[in-house]
């Protein structure tokens, strides 16, 4: 595997490529770095901001809470975007607007450090709290190594002919300029605090350097609102098609307002565990609480309270379960390989029956959780559920999370429904089952997650693109025939 942010050399081989580009950039959302994903980006343009800076000392500063919170949202994008497969320069375009976003929230808090003059008069904790917390980011690994890659981009852009580029990248650029190159040329004024050997000194020093060599700004954008930046920028990614599509839930858009405070923050400090397990974190607020900085939690620096054991229910509004409405997802239509049309889904072919939670009792925990006796099988069993049933069992060991299904319209037999082609859903739910060997099963597995309700954070990291989990992840399958098939 590789580390989240083990690419020190190739933010390098990416600049050489930036250099190497040729074409001015128009035209497509890659090329310009400018998805329509940007909507959610805060953009400071519906205004004229004075050259040195002197508007951001009137700007209200983000709290310690906010900025921390963006620094670790950043993080968990930039790993995203470094577990797909784009080409590295397509990769600095898209962290650009994120690198960016959390620098140019934080210029606020620099401009009044450097309206206070000396860093031996600054009086405004505040501000420099937040500063060092913007520090302890870029400090972390790999991420000076990407701010070096997407300056070097807007710098490249920022000396090209100006009508050359779009007016999304212009005004990209401008707010580059005016926000977050005066934010890193601000670090300098931590003075000592500020080791010889921090990357940030170096990113700093060039920063300062580029706006003395470089004092004006490009001109003005054409747009005077949001909304008119927006529409343009939607045009321009109309045929985006990745991951960070905003035709897609896992984009890149910045966290609202108010959402770190969503969770409660287990710590102020900037330090996290190397988890980066999406799925553990966001089902388990228990396991964040007994390995603290697992996952999405440790990434965010948050946690939950809660019982040490819960009584899962049925319909319960607090700890519970129940069985989702199939017909609020999209699935591929019966024409999809020549239109790529999504519909609505019929009625699920099964229903959700039980649902369970819990950490395993022993090392490797339980891979075939229906053989187990108190397991989901036999709870149902004993119960009086008749049906056959379809068990799904995520092992995150020690964490387990399994579901049962049973059908809605099972046959007067039992067991699975016969071959028909009037009913080909359930014809492939009946071969996928008996007829299929492990491999073909592992190709055709599909999962489609979605948050309904819960923290902004949880739900855009954990976001709605189908996944066939077999390709990243070993899957192990068990049959007791007329039974179930786990």
């Amino acid at each position: 595997r590789r580390s989240m942010f083990s690419r020190g050399s190739e933010a390098q081989v990416a600049m050489q490529k930036i250099d190497e580009a040729s074409a001015p950039l128009r035209g497509t959302s890659s090329a310009s770095g400018c998805c329509s994903c940007a909507r959610g980006l805060r953009r400071w343009i519906s205004t004229e901001p004075a050259e040195d800076g002197s508007d951001l000392v009137e700007e209200a500063m983000p709290t310690i809470t906010r900025v921390r919170f963006l620094t670790r949202w950043a993080r968990l994008q930039l790993g995203l975007i470094e577990i797909k497969s784009h080409t590295m320069l397509d990769k600095v375009f898209r962290e650009r607007p994120v690198v960016d976003h959390v620098l140019s929230a934080a210029a606020p808090c620099v401009a009044r450090l450097q309206a206070a003059g000396d860093s031996s008069k600054i009086r405004d904790d505040s501000a420099l709290s937040t500063i060092r917390s913007l520090v302890r980011f870029l400090e972390k690994p790999g991420i000076c190594d990407t701010l070096k890659a997407t300056n070097a981009l807007s710098s490249k852009q920022f000396k090209q002919q100006r009508g050359s580029l779009d007016e999304a990248t212009e005004a990209i650029l401008r707010e580059w300029h005016v926000r977050v190159l005066p934010t890193l040329s601000g670090l300098l004024l931590l003075g000592d605090e500020l080791s010889v050997a921090s990357p940030c000194r170096e990113v700093a020093s060039w920063s300062r350097a580029f706006l003395v060599t470089h004092p004006s700004t490009r001109s003005p954008p054409r747009f005077r609102t949001v909304a008119s930046l927006t529409r343009a920028l939607s045009r321009q990614a109309g045929a985006a098609d990745s991951f960070l599509s905003c035709d897609s839930a896992s984009d890149h858009e910045v966290p609202p307002e108010g959402a770190e405070h969503e969770l409660e923050h287990a710590s102020d400090s900037d330090t996290e565990g190397a988890g980066n397990f999406i799925f553990q974190s966001a089902l388990s607020p228990t396991l964040s609480l007994q390995q603290a900085g697992s996952g999405i939690f440790g990434l965010m620096g948050l946690t939950t309270s809660g019982p040490s054991a819960w009584e899962f229910a049925k319909g319960a509004e607090e700890h519970g379960w129940d069985d989702p409405d199939a017909t609020a997802i999209s699935v591929r239509g019966p024409n999809f390989l020549r239109d790529r049309v999504k519909v609505p889904s019929p009625v699920s072919l099964c229903e959700a029956v039980q649902v369970d939670l819990f950490h395993a009792a022993r090392d490797g925990g339980y891979p075939n959780i229906g053989a187990q006796q108190g397991g989901v099988v036999s709870e149902l069993r004993a119960a009086g559920e008749k049906r056959f049933l379809f068990v799904v069992n995520f092992c995150m060991a020690p964490l387990h999370f399994a579901c049962a299904f049973a059908l809605r319209d099972p046959p007067a037999s039992g067991g699975l429904p016969a071959a028909s082609a009037d009913e080909p859903a359930k014809d492939l739910l009946r071969r996928f089952v008996e007829d299929m060997d492990d491999k073909e099963r592992s190709q055709r597995f599909k999962v489609i997650p979605w948050v309904r309700e819960g923290p902004w954070l949880v739900q855009k990291a954990v976001g709605r693109t189908p996944a066939i989990i077999g390709k990243s992840l070993k899957i192990n399958y068990f049959s007791q025939p007329g039974d179930y098939f786990e």
